[in-house]
């Protein structure tokens, strides 16, 4: 489909060639400065210069030959000095966007720009053996919300929760829990027995060198493929799963794959020896595999005792990656404090002779602190532990829907605070730009004045009930003649519908949600303000109050669109 502003800059385009003033090749078209009372401008000082003219005479010129076709989306044609400006024919505008909002419905705002092309998105990624936390979240959220832009935007997108179960860490586990006892509770709970007995172990060992090399033994044995050790830590590594799953069932977060570090166990040797043969690594002195390159520090692929590290597996990883998948994109959403490891990864698998036509990115996040701005520590006692954190949000929602909504069903409301109390959470993370940080402020997360995710969804159901009131009274929508609306209020919620595969877009080639969720609150906010000043339901005329209708059930079609973009739910009923 192509849509209405992408045809109103075709339009502009052919109209402006169409005079044989300008050459086609010279013909660009910009979006005008938020002052100038237009939709779209050619700016003539480039084609001036080429063809020798002065530019404001060039505009002007233009002006008054250009004669768009009845059915062009170009109304108004001006020129102010160089800049030839274009304006939107209002009611063309109207009945283009809201039929294309109707015929597309639930995919209204997607394109096929990566037809035929597929990205691989890294993201989530939490420790195997221990609870997911506020620290996993982010990168969670946002891996997620990327997963559905990409999708919009027509790729074939690989989810890949890249989890964290190899290690050194796991000898000390398994020798925890054969000391100890194996935890006999399940979920969050076993979790926290598992970290428990992880604490209790390390902090004995500091102190009996026989229980540290017994973590080394089994460490070892898990590394040699032990059955014992092997079976100990896959009931690790499945209990951590299924505690995970839950969480994940309450954002929303699907994967393609979760595919460990242990997975690339096997192509360890080879890999290390592809960095020496390539000469993007080499040994040095103490027997270490190291590389230098970019003039970025000295890192290490394998350690002297022979044993590999993250770097080893994350090139393993890529490599794996561009084998099976064939990518134009790997992403990774991973926080800041790891960027310059992503620079030494990317550096060293280009040198490698890898990803040399591949987009290699990182999306890097900030921490998430507290209302007075302290980081959120294990070690300073503040940690908020994910299921909490998602109870504490859905528990918070549950008081405001039952204050706001008393009428409805006990089972009712609780399906809305499960989406406005998760929603809060991904919104709070997801309207802001992710290299900031974050902090859990309730008050503002939850309101439905302000931007946050609640407002938005009660704007949604605001709609809704609109709609569903007129269906009672039996408002009849086919009645509707589109070119009424040109109310003020109501061009500019139209414009503003109509910029959603434009935000797409954005938010694709900038790697930021963010995008979308300000598209969302605009969107919103606009149709606050249409509904203040244009009655609905008690319009002048029967027909106008279709077409408004019209209007209405395209905001909340879209608005529902955006906010599946991010992840979020959009209730009927608030």
């Amino acid at each position: 489909m192509r849509y209405a502003l992408e045809r109103f800059i075709t339009d502009i385009k052919d109209a402006i060639a169409a005079t044989g003033k300008v050459p086609v090749d010279l013909i660009e078209i910009t979006t005008p400065k938020p002052n100038i009372p237009a939709d779209r401008t050619f700016v003539a000082f480039k084609a001036a210069k080429a063809l020798r003219i002065d530019p404001a005479k060039l505009a002007a010129e233009l002006a008054a030959t250009i004669a768009p076709p009845p059915d062009s989306l170009i109304g108004e044609v001006t020129a102010t000095g160089a800049f030839l400006n274009f304006s939107l024919h209002p009611q063309r505008l109207a009945v283009a966007v809201l039929n294309e909002i109707e015929t597309a419905g639930e995919a209204y705002g997607t394109v096929a720009d990566g037809a035929g092309r597929t990205v691989v998105i890294d993201y989530s990624s939490p420790n195997i053996a221990k609870r997911m936390h506020v620290g996993h979240i982010r990168s969670t959220i946002i891996g997620q919300a990327l997963v559905h832009i990409f999708r919009a935007l027509g790729y074939r997108v690989i989810g890949d929760n890249h989890l964290g179960d190899w290690g050194t860490q796991f000898g000390i586990i398994l020798a925890a829990m054969q000391r100890y006892g194996r935890p006999q509770s399940e979920g969050e709970a076993a979790m926290a027995e598992l970290e428990a007995l992880y604490a209790r172990y390390n902090a004995e060992m500091n102190n009996d060198s026989a229980l540290e090399e017994e973590a080394r033994r089994w460490s070892l044995a898990l590394e040699r493929g032990d059955p014992e050790a092997r079976s100990l830590w896959q009931w690790c590594v499945d209990l951590s799963l299924r505690a995970a799953q839950r969480n994940y069932d309450r954002l929303g977060i699907r994967f393609d794959y979760a595919y460990g570090e242990s997975f690339y166990e096997a192509m360890l040797p080879e890999v290390i020896e592809e960095a020496l043969r390539s000469e993007a690594a080499f040994r040095d002195i103490d027997g270490a595999v190291v590389a230098e390159l970019d003039k970025l520090p000295k890192f290490i692929i394998q350690r002297n005792d022979g044993g590999t590290v993250y770097m080893t597996r994350d090139i393993a990883t890529i490599k794996f990656r561009l084998q099976t998948f064939n990518p134009s994109h790997i992403i990774y959403v991973v926080d800041a404090r790891q960027e310059l490891h992503f620079r030494q990864l990317f550096a060293i698998v280009r040198a490698m002779g890898y990803a040399r036509d591949v987009e290699l990115v990182h999306v890097p996040f900030g921490v998430i602190t507290t209302s007075d701005g302290q980081p959120l520590s294990t070690k300073k006692g503040n940690m908020v532990y994910l299921e909490a954190l998602l109870d504490d949000a859905v528990a918070r929602a549950r008081a405001l829907v039952d204050a706001k909504s008393p009428d409805l069903s006990p089972e009712e409301r609780a399906t809305i605070a499960e989406a406005v109390g998760i929603g809060a959470v991904i919104y709070n993370d997801l309207y802001q730009d992710p290299r900031r940080n974050i902090t859990l402020d309730w008050d503002r997360m939850l309101s439905i004045e302000g931007n946050s995710a609640a407002y938005l969804q009660y704007s949604h159901a605001r709609c809704r009930s609109i709609l569903r009131r007129a269906a009672d009274e039996g408002v009849a929508l086919a009645e509707a003649d589109l070119t009424l609306l040109t109310h003020p209020s109501e061009q500019r919620l139209i414009r503003h519908l109509a910029r959603l595969p434009e935000a797409l877009r954005e938010a694709g080639a900038r790697y930021a949600p963010f995008v979308i969720a300000d598209w969302c609150y605009t969107t919103a906010r606009e149709f606050g303000i249409f509904f203040e000043q244009c009655p609905v339901l008690r319009a002048e005329t029967p027909t106008l109050r279709a077409a408004r209708l019209r209007l209405v059930a395209a905001t909340a079609n879209a608005l529902r669109n955006g906010l599946a973009l991010l992840g979020i739910r959009a209730p009927e009923r608030m």
